[in-house]
């Protein structure tokens, strides 16, 4: 029960830090006990998201000062916070940027930073819940056994308002192809692409018998939210996840397994070319399954010892699987050619990029007035290679900057979504704010509004 602001009483604020907001609370003392008597938050701006722990409690502290400003002015106040940075920071002379500026402003005031620890802290601030651990043992393979594995993996677009997912159900230990098939929905985010590929797992095993099998795929959160490491927040993908472990009981013998994108390219060529067609297709040709299973990269991960021993299955990096599994040439080249010609069909739907390797490369005719006065603008800048991929090289800003080391692939709007996701979603991209992810992905690729992209993007996530 909140109690009215008394004068004789001295003033403590406690502040609190979470990782989407900051609160604070105007504290008096009764009989010692700490009574409310204001509390106060609010919501974090975008750029504010990437501040640490501490640098948020002092935006708690600076929103409590502003709303309670006539209480508290010229009165001496007590702070009670978790770290004593805070009151480095009021002793601090000379400090820039943010840093600076707050000192600047709490250098009015008249306080005493007091850091609370122990059973003070428990009673004093909101506890956060611990996320539940659980050290899951990597499934493990014997030579010659025989068991099943899916693969699986989801992608959405940004302005066509759908997404694609896809399985793949291999048979071991020949490792051929049992079925293959991707779809197209509308109105699907990224995650929830993953669990419908993982629920079309599923509907393709309907009809073969419950042996043992692992599920594979690239979405960390999806794997380890189907393992019960983390909670499921988002109210759609918590009802795709129940759905899925409802499956997932049919088959006594069952193991999730997450792997990087790169071992992941059967799967993530058949959403990839879903969400561009904007239908789904079924693999039924063997020569189109061939095609399939010359990509193939999961017996690198599944691969058991020749010895009879157990082969323990561990995540693999990508120089330690060069030096241990170094594929065959051949699968290489066909997964770098790959590689090209999505990326080429990609960018020859895009119509301001077909406009610009039209006039990069002389042809014309076909543009109108406006069409070859913007491609004058934007041509400077751009650059075909050999494969007919279109790159940004931005001017050099000096003669000792290699103009070549500045290249950066175009990357067509069908295919931004995969590389957000790769980037900030996924293990390797480590969900990191919005300054690195930007910096990360601009550092190699682009494409406009880039910016724009990352800021939106991070801010949707909810891992």
């Amino acid at each position: 029960m909140l109690k009215h602001f008394d004068q004789d009483r001295p003033p403590v604020i406690v502040v609190y830090a979470s990782k989407w907001d900051v609160s604070g609370g105007l504290l008096q003392e009764y009989d010692g006990v700490y009574h409310p008597v204001t509390f106060t938050s609010r919501t974090l701006k975008t750029n504010e998201l990437n501040y640490g722990t501490v640098e948020k409690e002092v935006l708690a502290l600076l929103r409590v000062l502003d709303v309670c400003y006539t209480t508290l002015a010229s009165r001496e106040i007590t702070v009670l916070n978790r770290h004593s940075t805070l009151a480095w920071l009021m002793q601090s002379r000379g400090l820039n940027g943010r840093l600076g500026r707050w000192g600047a402003l709490l250098s009015n005031w008249t306080m005493e930073v007091k850091r609370r620890g122990g059973r003070d802290a428990d009673c004093d601030f909101p506890r956060k819940d611990c996320r539940l651990k659980i050290s899951t043992p990597p499934p493990t393979v014997e030579a010659d056994e025989e068991l099943l594995v899916a693969s699986f993996d989801g992608s959405a677009g940004v302005k066509k308002k759908g997404g694609s997912y896809s399985a793949v159900i291999w048979r071991l230990p020949e490792w051929t192809i049992v079925a293959a098939k991707s779809r197209y929905a509308l109105d699907l985010t990224v995650n929830e692409a993953e669990y419908h590929g993982l629920l079309l797992c599923f509907d393709l095993l309907a009809d073969l018998d419950r042996g043992r099998i692992i599920f594979c795929g690239d979405s960390n959160l999806v794997i380890r939210q189907t393992r019960g490491e983390i909670d499921c927040k988002a109210p759609g993908q918590r009802l795709l996840k129940h759905k899925a472990l409802d499956n997932s009981r049919s088959w006594p013998s069952h193991e999730f397994l997450h792997m990087k994108r790169e071992w992941n390219q059967i799967a993530d060529r058949l959403a990839s070319t879903a969400l561009q067609n904007e239908k789904g297709r079924t693999v039924v040709a063997e020569e189109d399954r061939q095609d399939l299973m010359n990509l193939n990269r999961l017996d690198e991960l599944l691969k058991p010892k020749q010895d009879g021993q157990l082969a323990r299955i561990t995540a693999i990096t990508r120089s330690a699987g060069r030096i241990r599994h170094e594929p065959e040439v051949i699968q290489e080249e066909i997964v770098q050619r790959t590689r090209i010609q999505r990326i080429v069909q990609a960018q020859d739907e895009e119509r301001w990029i077909v406009n610009l390797k039209k006039y990069l490369s002389g042809d014309v005719s076909n543009l109108d007035a406006e069409e070859v006065n913007m491609c004058t603008k934007l041509a400077p800048e751009y650059e075909i290679d050999e494969n007919g991929l279109l790159f940004f090289c931005p001017m050099a800003k000096s003669e000792s900057e290699d103009r070549d080391g500045l290249m950066r692939l175009v990357i067509p709007e069908t295919l931004q979504q995969d590389f957000l996701h790769h980037y900030h979603t996924s293990l390797e991209g480590g969900h990191q704010g919005i300054g690195r992810t930007y910096q990360r992905i601009r550092s190699r690729f682009h494409w406009r509004g880039l910016y724009r992209s990352v800021q939106r993007y991070v801010g949707e996530c909810t891992d």
